[in-house]
């Protein structure tokens, strides 16, 4: 069974939207209010990781592989916790994972312009949003205590950009009909 990646377009368009909220909470919002906020996201964040765990059992209790969820489970549990036992290092730790949420897809941004690339007219934009994302994650993860003030709010304004250029890749992508396979050429 074979997934074609511009058939899960809408991936890339749910990616678009997180985003732009996430520029919209970076510029509409205080310091303090985003510690709050960053809270409460670690309480979402460690619920998460108690389902993943009732997901465990149940696929336990079914036969069913649960090594993967097991380890995802511990992890989320870990992240959220951590996140509401040290609130002031929470919001570093929150642009963090938004750095590495932002690198993950700034390199499948790039995988997908590699395998479709002759089918998209604008690739262009698809790379620059793709480097883009990229040096955003990577400034989020190698400096986060730097993102105070004004860089937080530059970051609010390209997070909305590049949410903007996926969303418009998105619906690029959803256009595509066919991508032709590539031929092995006789050794």
């Amino acid at each position: 069974m074979e997934t074609r990646v511009y058939k899960n377009w809408w991936i890339l368009a749910a990616n678009g939207v997180i985003a732009i909220l996430f520029g919209l909470l970076l510029l509409g919002f205080t310091k303090e209010v985003i510690s709050t906020i960053v809270i409460w996201f670690g309480v979402a964040v460690l619920l998460c990781g108690v389902l993943l765990v009732a997901l465990a059992i149940r696929n336990i209790r079914k036969d069913k592989g649960s090594l993967m969820i097991i380890l995802e489970a511990v992890l989320t549990i870990a992240i959220g916790l951590i996140i509401i036992i040290k609130p002031g290092d929470s919001l570093r730790l929150f642009l963090t994972l938004v750095g590495i949420w932002a690198v993950i897809i700034g390199i499948v941004q790039l995988v997908i312009l590699i395998n479709i690339k002759e089918a998209i007219r604008n690739k262009n934009v698809l790379l620059i949003s793709s480097l883009v994302t990229l040096g955003l994650g990577l400034a989020l993860i190698l400096i986060p205590n730097l993102f105070a003030g004004f860089l937080v709010k530059l970051i609010g304004i390209i997070s909305l950009a590049l949410g903007i250029l996926m969303i418009y890749f998105s619906f690029l992508l959803r256009g595509v009909k066919f991508v032709p396979e590539k031929k092995e050429e006789p050794k």
